[in-house]
């Protein structure tokens, strides 16, 4: 008689239809946004109006293009990944000896001490920016709002509050936030030494991101930027530090009470440095319990209580207490910023729009202004010059949100490109800029503040000119490494060990939902901070199967 293993396939069979399921997923992938990224007419800048920055036609060039393509990356893919893999394995098959981690770490201490010196001379109390000087004028006025970071509000005050104590300045306050601003991150980078040491990192390997986090420019440049996004992505390493440590003890079946408190202590870190934090935080938590809610290990319903508990407690501040407090919030069209840019999109572009639904743009933008003011990479010129009624907008929310709707179900196509194009720094690795990218200047300002170069004035030599960027690497970049590294995981060890990737994605995620910019680096910044771990993830994971 047959029985159902008769016709079940054989392991190998199996394993082969996955793999050639991952290979021909990635390729479909990247051959379809190529393929979308050569169909981008970009100006080069994000303020380029919408005859500038565009999306050229569709035609049969395009499907050509994406089937050569496929084609070639159905052979190269497989190719790649069998060497990267073999590559992989002998590099964690040969186990280094024991390191003497106070002697490394003091190196590297060194080392990172000495490098970064230079920038804090030369930038200066920092390159700061304009919502900063926001913060600032919060802290000065005793302002409670949320719509910079109240957390983020609170340390500037307290640097402010700290140079009062002394009877300094502004520029003294802005030195010591400075300066405990790198002092901070480069503790946290020997931190990550450290982490690395405990995991048996290859010195090879260590030594080469240890080489990255101190001497790649934007790391130091960041750590030199005076704004939201740099404490941001500290507390975002330090959160997925310890988000590895308690997927892999998971995975091990072992429990520490240290991990799952780093991992609570970096949720609150990351919800309360930047806005788009909380969702990232939920994302990861929702995440975190589907994938592992199979494992079993110690503690499960005292880790997972810690953890959707903590979820719980950071929207409920966020929400009924930062309310009774009477604390300000974010301005409903900071996080509407791409739905504006696609009903504009409709008129600039005469899509179908009757009367009534003109009139009701008319109430929210005067519609008259739309074609001068719109840019379809950026909704700042509609939300500050185009006479935007933010009072009815905030007021009349249902309106805008059925007037969008019937707008999408007339213009698909133009809803679609416009959504593109307002988030194309985020996957087309084409297009990059200067806005946001780094800050090395002081932003005009009322309180007088300036940079001094103290490196130039010491040496006569000027270290900004030597590191300043002359090119500017695309945002997207980030993303699909992120992207790649993710596949490659989930095709080796696994589908749920996607959730080691989940953070980033978050990011980047909420980007392409509320981004009011199509280019900007600061907003991706976690994942520059983090990029290491397309390394050391693989590593982690293969170390597992030894």
């Amino acid at each position: 008689m047959s029985t159902f293993n008769h016709f079940t396939p054989p392991l190998y069979d199996r394993q082969v239809a996955k793999n050639s399921f991952y290979h021909i997923f990635l390729s479909v992938v990247l051959s379809f946004a190529a393929v979308l990224m050569t169909r981008v007419q970009f100006s080069g800048t994000v303020s380029g109006t919408a005859d500038q920055n565009y999306f050229s036609r569709f035609g049969v060039s395009a499907v050509v293009l994406f089937l050569f393509l496929l084609t070639v990356l159905c052979f190269i893919i497989p190719f790649l990944d069998s060497r990267l893999y073999n590559s992989l394995e002998k590099l964690c098959s040969h186990a280094d000896g024991q390191y003497d981690r106070p002697r490394v770490i003091r190196f590297w201490g060194i080392l990172i001490a000495a490098a970064w010196l230079p920038y804090y001379l030369s930038y200066y109390p920092g390159g700061i920016y304009s919502d900063t000087f926001t913060s600032v004028s919060y802290c000065l006025s005793g302002t409670v709002c949320n719509r910079h970071p109240l957390f983020y509000n609170a340390l500037i005050g307290l640097a402010i509050r700290f140079g009062n104590l002394f009877h300094q300045d502004l520029e003294w306050s802005m030195g010591l936030f400075l300066a405990a601003q790198m002092l901070l991150l480069e503790i946290e980078i020997l931190y990550f030494l450290h982490w690395m040491l405990v995991h048996h990192i290859s010195h090879r390997i260590y030594t080469c991101i240890m080489l990255f986090m101190i001497f790649f420019p934007l790391m130091p440049l960041y750590a030199v930027s005076v704004w939201k996004d740099t404490p941001f992505s500290m507390a975002f390493l330090f959160w997925f530090l310890f988000t590895v440590d308690l997927y892999l003890n998971i995975r091990r079946q072992k429990w520490h009470a240290g991990t799952l408190a780093g991992f609570i202590l970096g949720m609150f870190l990351v919800a309360f440095t930047r806005n788009n934090g909380i969702y990232v935080v939920l994302a990861t938590t929702v995440l975190f319990l589907l994938l592992t809610f199979t494992f079993q290990f110690q503690k499960k319903l005292v880790t997972y209580g810690a953890v959707l508990l903590s979820a719980l407690t950071i929207t409920f501040i966020q929400g009924p207490v930062y309310r009774h407090a009477g604390v300000i919030p974010t301005d409903v069209v900071e996080d509407i910023g791409i739905p504006i840019q696609q009903i504009c999109s409709v008129v600039v572009h005469d899509g179908k729009i009757s009367q009534a639904q003109k009139e009701s743009i008319d109430r929210f933008i005067p519609y008259e202004n739309i074609p001068e003011y719109f840019k379809p990479c950026v909704v700042d010129s509609i939300k500050w010059s185009a006479g935007m009624d933010w009072w009815y907008l905030e007021l009349h929310k249902a309106e805008f949100w059925d007037l969008w709707k019937h707008l999408f179900l007339q213009n698909p196509q133009i809803y679609l490109e416009e959504y593109l194009l307002e988030t194309l720094g985020f996957w087309n690795v084409d297009v990059s800029g200067p806005n946001g990218y780094v800050q090395t200047h002081v932003w005009s300002n009322d309180y007088g503040l300036t940079q001094t170069d103290w490196f130039e004035r010491l040496t006569g030599f000027s270290f900004q000119h030597f590191v300043n960027p002359r090119s500017y690497i695309s945002c997207a970049w980030f993303f699909w490494l992120f992207f790649i590294c993710g596949v490659f995981v989930m095709k080796h060890y696994g589908f749920r060990n996607c959730f080691l990737f989940v953070p980033q994605m978050a990011v980047w995620l909420t980007l392409m939902i509320a981004t009011p910019l199509a280019v900007s680096l600061r907003y991706i910044a976690p994942l520059l901070f983090t990029l290491p771990f397309i390394i050391l993830i693989p590593v982690l994971l293969e170390k597992e199967t030894l």
